[in-house]
């Protein structure tokens, strides 16, 4: 069964084989394989546990509904914002669909810097093969593509760049384009709708709107969870919960995971916890063209462009990856530069818009603290190499846009910088200096907090998910990344939950 606050009306004490904290794409299934095996599941999660009906498509709703303080996180300096997602299902709620999973050259570099015991090539790539089989994926056509995607499609191979369509996990998608704000159609084959559901047919207990507070502990043993019941939206502590398991895996994000071990007391000897945080880093060019895009419609991203983007041979320093973005006129307004007239402006033409996001696939290191009882502190901005990425990124998604028709392209810095012709494109390069607060950057795929590896020196878990000072303590969500990945952490989440509750059920 799942219950919310509306249903606990009192303090409690469960005992379970098995607590999981938080119920996305790391969680659920980690919690579905221990049901599967017959174990007992207590599932905890902070958000509330929404169906269909309730995502109304309206912006000023669904963002304090499906996102941590109400889609207004950011690090500490609120140069880079920060989206992650709560509700039973977790970010898989309002992701985009993207299914791609771990490149093997990532992987190799994993296990050539980490070890890796227990995740060679031939275990991952079953375990992507068995997740999108679940999930449902599918690779899109050009069917699928909406206007904002074919111009990001025809931009790119008028110049003769790379790309290709994307798999996705969405089955009778309606194309109403508002996939990031919930499916009201429940169309995403998400964690909700598929490991979730089979936790629960199964005997699983879900609570929702219950956080977190520490994990308990008895030397080397994980003894459970106390957790807090809160008021949705006053966030007012109504009751206690303590959970009592023989098993403790957290999967709360890579902020909440390590934020939630700190609180805890964990044994962390080399002070790791949450001091390799990776972000994915995002940003956007837009323009405007002669003609009606709707950019909002449709499915938002079906198709991407890899011109800049290699992950098998990272020493040619190609590590950004464009994709079509967009949003709805909240999301876009608060993007868009320029004040007064000149937003106005912009916003006028916003049927005609079409925009590009380069992301970076991230060396810079940032870190992760706890913040009160329950919030998170992020430190990060990119470094020098990175921002030249984001650059370079900006400036090849300004070159796509004009090859496709764009009457003009905006970086949309403080001061935005717009161009005509292609022939001016390339002063960009010298236009952009993406400092703090000068430019919108935005990141939705925290990763590499926890991160895994065999020697307990130098990583925090080992490759079946276990924390390394602990016997019965598991991590499995974007925490345990080593780095960050480059692509949408989707599959490599829902694999590594497998992967983890196989590991976690060997033990109980």
């Amino acid at each position: 069964m799942i219950f919310g606050a509306d249903h606990v009306r009192s303090d409690r004490v469960l005992e379970a084989d098995l607590c999981v904290v938080g119920s996305g794409a790391g969680g659920a299934p980690v919690a579905a394989e221990a049901v599967a095996a017959g174990k007992s599941v207590v599932v905890l999660e902070a958000g509330r546990f929404w169906r269909p009906k309730d995502f109304t498509q309206l912006e000023h709703e669904m963002f304090p509904r499906l996102f941590h303080e109400k889609g207004g996180r950011a690090t500490r300096d609120k140069a880079v914002k920060v989206h992650q997602g709560k509700g039973v299902g977790g970010s898989t709620l309002h992701n985009i669909n993207l299914c791609k999973p771990l490149p093997m050259a990532i992987l190799r570099h994993w296990k050539a810097e980490h070890g890796l015991e227990a995740l060679d090539e031939a275990t991952a790539t079953a375990l992507f093969d068995e997740v999108e089989t679940r999930l449902g994926v599918t690779t899109l056509t050009d069917n699928d593509l909406n206007h904002n995607n074919r111009v990001l499609k025809e931009g790119a191979e008028a110049l003769g760049y790379p790309g290709g369509f994307l798999r996705h996990n969405r089955t009778g998608c309606m194309g109403s384009g508002f996939c990031e704000l919930g499916c009201p159609f429940d169309a995403k084959n998400n964690a909700l709708k598929v490991f979730i559901a089979d936790a629960v047919a199964g005997g699983a207990t879900v609570l929702a709107d219950t956080w977190a507070v520490r994990v308990t502990l008895d030397g080397r043993r994980a003894t459970g969870v106390e957790a807090v019941v809160r008021h949705p939206d006053t966030g007012a502590t109504l009751h206690r919960v303590t959970v009592k398991a023989k098993a403790v895996c957290v999967s709360a994000s890579a902020t909440a995971t390590p934020s939630l071990l700190r609180r805890s007391g964990v044994d962390d000897p080399g002070a790791l916890i949450g001091s390799r945080l990776h972000l994915h880093p995002g940003t956007a060019v837009a323009a405007v063209f002669d003609r009606d895009l709707d950019s909002w419609q449709g499915i938002p991203q079906s198709w991407e462009c890899t011109e800049l983007l290699d992950l098998e041979d990272e020493s040619k320093d190609l590590r950004c990856w464009l994709i079509a973005a967009f949003a709805h006129p909240a999301g876009v307004g608060s993007i868009l530069a320029g004040f007064g007239a000149d937003h106005a402006r912009w916003m006028k033409d916003f049927k005609r818009i079409a925009a590009i996001s380069p992301m970076v696939h991230d060396h810079t290191v940032g870190r992760v603290d706890p913040r009160g009882d329950f919030g998170v502190s992020i430190d990060y901005w990119p470094d020098e190499a990175d921002r030249a990425q984001l650059r370079r990124g900006l400036v090849e998604g300004a070159r796509i846009l004009l090859a496709a028709g764009a009457a003009r392209v905006v970086v949309p810095l403080s001061t935005p910088v717009e161009v005509t012709s292609a022939d001016e494109v390339d002063r960009l390069i010298g236009s952009i200096p993406i400092e703090r607060h000068d430019i919108d950057i935005t990141a939705v795929h925290p990763m590499s907090s926890v991160w895994m590896g065999d020697d307990p020196a130098t990583s925090c878990c080992d490759s079946r998910g276990r924390y390394h000072h602990a016997d019965n303590l598991f991590v499995a969500d974007t925490s345990l990344y080593p780095t960050s990945i480059g692509i949408p952490p989707q599959i490599t989440t829902y694999a590594m939950g497998l992967h983890v509750g196989r590991a976690i059920v060997a033990t109980l």
